[in-house]
């Protein structure tokens, strides 16, 4: 996915925006100094079960919010979006994921744009995985390397590419993998179904396995197979011929000290040399990296 030159807009101050489920995070992003203007930050909740035009108005009302704070002459913006989308066209096709129903097959970047009162031309969306890429390899851990690959561990498992200045999503989460797809091995709802076969016992999600680590075999067993599963996707999806660095973010990185060892023991194991790197500016470089749509 290409982007606009950033001589080919007038100003400097462009706001990134991040939808997720609940929400919507605004902040106006200085491209020349790649910085967030916190100061100007803006966060709401989103009904996601709201009518298209309730949406529309909540998102819009986040976005002049952040205007409203700093002057400039025109108004760009990049939004990082969860999928299914067709980000080109603006166009939503997100269903059965209880959120957002009410804007399937809608014209999004349209709608947004009359009610922004700007030029459909002035907005730029991206997959959210992409997004935090480029926001990580523009400011944060992948800065300075040409050729990067994200992955985001959480609820799902999101993944980027960025290659010779070029955004590219990803699609690990639905790459072939064991008995089943990726995702189904390298996300929260993994180790919660793991944990209850071995054990019998439930658990809400990994932060409650952090705290059984020290005291339960059959828990540091389990971030051990995630280890070795990471390894073995990243080594078939983004082996080193592609990048220099892959990044890795979302709520399960967190636990990076407890699944990080096995993921290396394997890619010894297969004498493998991957450079892994935390992600480091945590919600923000989404917002950062939508914003950046406007300078590749």
């Amino acid at each position: 996915m290409g982007g606009t030159a950033m001589s080919n807009i007038k100003e400097q101050l462009v706001a990134g925006i991040d939808i997720g489920g609940s929400h919507i995070s605004v902040c106006m992003v200085d491209l020349e100094l790649a910085a967030l203007q916190h100061q100007y930050a803006v966060r709401a909740k989103v009904d996601p079960h709201g009518s298209a035009g309730e949406i529309i108005e909540c998102w819009a009302n986040a976005i002049e919010a952040g205007f409203a704070q700093v002057p400039v002459a025109e108004k760009y913006i990049g939004i990082a979006m969860p999928g299914p989308f067709d980000y080109e066209e603006g166009i939503s096709y997100i269903t059965g994921l209880h959120k957002f129903e009410s804007l399937h097959g809608l014209n999004v970047k349209k709608m947004l744009a009359d009610r922004l009162h700007i030029p459909v031309s002035h907005i730029k969306m991206v997959n959210d995985a992409s997004a935090f890429l480029l926001g990580e390899v523009k400011g944060g851990a992948g800065k300075g390397y040409q050729n990067a690959a994200g992955i985001t561990l959480g609820t799902g498992l999101g993944s980027a590419g960025f290659f010779n200045g070029v955004i590219q999503d990803g699609d690990c989460w639905c790459t072939p993998f064991k008995d089943a797809r990726a995702e189904d091995y390298l996300c929260s709802r993994w180790f919660v179904q793991e944990y209850a076969r071995v054990s019998g016992q439930s658990v809400e999600g990994v932060k409650d396995l952090i705290a059984l680590y020290d005291k339960e075999e059959a828990v540091r067993a389990l971030f051990n197979h995630f280890g070795q599963h990471l390894a073995e996707v990243l080594m078939m999806k983004y082996p080193p011929t592609l990048q220099e660095i892959v990044v890795i973010g979302g709520n399960i990185a967190k636990a990076w000290d407890y699944f990080m060892p096995a993921a290396m023991e394997r890619f010894k194991q297969y004498n493998v040399a991957m450079n892994l790197q935390p992600a480091v500016l945590g919600e923000n470089a989404a917002i950062a990296g939508a914003a950046f749509l406007w300078k590749l």
